[in-house]
């Protein structure tokens, strides 16, 4: 029997490689009893089978990029989803893509780009499929096409609790179909395959730009959300991040140097030529005078490749270095202002307690529509911070800094992305209780 079907025990030389095969290293102190790495949809099958016979609890993973780490149940059983049904398959008839779980964004952009067509997926490149869609999926231009799970996804092929398998879509299962998108770490299933539709590859162009936002942070921010107001929705992406002027100096440790706010802005535009993205972006041609006088650098429109996108993904959360990652995030309200939105996140924004630690603010500009889908909550503004250290005995500090400025941002949010939900840190709404069916419980 091969041993991704007989799973991995404490005591194997692989176990706590693969039970810590998450994106932070801060893993918590949970044992499942065995690990599985299936290869088929029935091997999975299988493994749910074996759960239920033993009445065992099953988590799922697909990248390991949720830092709660919550598919690791101890005593339970953990089906890490890394090479199952590992290929990338395109359908010209149809025009759509199938793929595992496990795919990852770098794998998504390499096997479209060979053949001309694109498919939103996840911003960092090792994210996973399963994880991301499940969570509804902030993908690529969000802001004109919504979540990647809305129009994009077309069918699953999943691993009911019962143990069978099934294919749901707007016409069969319907009701499942439903609650596999935007429902996250609260899904019943184990999805195995997606299909999702695909439009011709454009041109990537992006304009960037970096502010000294130490002394204005809410003028130059406020300044920047008008900009937004006047550009194009389809076809172009605005996110924003804050951080330390020491953030890249290696030979420093953890401690916050330079007490100075830096804020970096990219202008992306999906597009055919530079004329068009030009104009796409043509409202950011004309910096208001706030922008203008703290501005530090300037990067013209430019073409870019998705490796290069990537590089700065990357760059924005680095890891390999036994970093420790922790993420808190609000869904602003629609009831308020921008002025009061902006004095809310301005602690979680500004006060960042470490040197690597960054604020993240990605312009969504979307409301999902909660008959098509779990996910319901409006994605106006998503804000969020991501704390890095390295030295576990900062965990409590860590913990209570983020406790205490999510508190004062929590009065500006409507809840929170599904994704970065952590039972364990702070309770929040991340989906409506509407349902579609009285079979299925209010997620949330």
């Amino acid at each position: 029997m091969p041993s991704s079907e007989k799973g991995v025990a404490p005591g194997n030389a692989q176990y706590e490689e693969l039970r810590t095969r998450f994106f932070s290293t801060r893993v918590p102190n949970a044992y499942p009893a065995k690990i599985f790495t299936p290869k088929t949809t029935f091997e999975v099958q299988q493994i749910i089978n074996e759960a239920k016979s033993t009445g065992q609890k099953v988590g799922v993973r697909s990248g390991g990029h949720l830092f709660p780490c919550a598919s690791l149940i101890d005593k339970g059983i953990l089906i890490d989803t890394i090479d199952l049904n590992n290929t990338i398959d395109y359908d010209p008839q149809t025009r759509q893509v199938s793929f595992p779980p496990g795919a990852r964004s770098k794998d998504l952009a390499s096997a479209l780009q060979k053949i001309g067509r694109f498919f939103p997926f996840g911003h960092d490149p090792t994210v996973a499929a399963g994880g991301f869609l499940l969570a509804g999926g902030q993908g690529w231009f969000m802001r004109g096409w919504g979540c990647t799970s809305d129009t994009w996804v077309t069918e699953m092929e999943m691993v009911m609790p019962s143990g069978d398998v099934i294919r749901a879509s707007k016409s069969k299962n319907a009701d499942i179909f439903w609650a596999a998108r935007g429902s996250g770490q609260g899904f019943f299933a184990v999805v195995t395959r997606i299909w999702g539709m695909t439009i011709p590859m454009r041109h990537l162009f992006e304009t960037t730009f970096a502010f000294d936002c130490t002394s204005n942070f809410e003028e130059v921010l406020e300044a920047i959300f008008a900009l937004n107001d006047f550009t194009p929705k389809y076809g172009v992406e605005i996110a924003l991040t804050t951080f330390r002027p020491d953030r890249f100096e290696a030979e420093l440790d953890e401690q916050v140097h330079d007490r100075r706010v830096f804020m970096g802005v990219s202008v992306l535009a999906f597009a055919s030529t530079i004329d068009e993205a030009g104009v796409l972006v043509s409202p950011w041609k004309n910096l208001p005078e706030v922008m203008k006088k703290s501005l530090l650098a300037l990067q013209p429109l430019s073409e870019k490749s998705w490796e290069e996108l990537f590089t700065a993904q990357d760059n924005l959360l680095q890891r390999g270095n036994g970093e420790r990652y922790q993420c808190d995030s609000i869904l602003d309200r629609p009831d308020i202002s921008r002025n009061e939105l902006i004095k809310a996140i301005k602690p979680a924004m500004c006060d960042l307690p470490t040197r690597r630690s960054v604020g993240c603010i990605y312009i969504g500009d979307y409301t999902p529509k909660q008959f098509d889908q779990a996910i319901s909550l409006p994605q106006h503004y998503y804000i969020a911070t991501m704390t890095c250290w390295t030295d576990p005995l900062w965990d409590d500090r860590m913990r209570e800094w983020m406790k205490r400025v999510y508190a004062q941002a929590a009065q500006a949010s409507c809840g929170q992305y599904v994704a970065d939900y952590d039972a364990t840190q702070r309770v929040t709404p991340v989906s409506s209780k509407f349902t579609r069916h009285k079979t299925l419980r209010a997620l949330y």
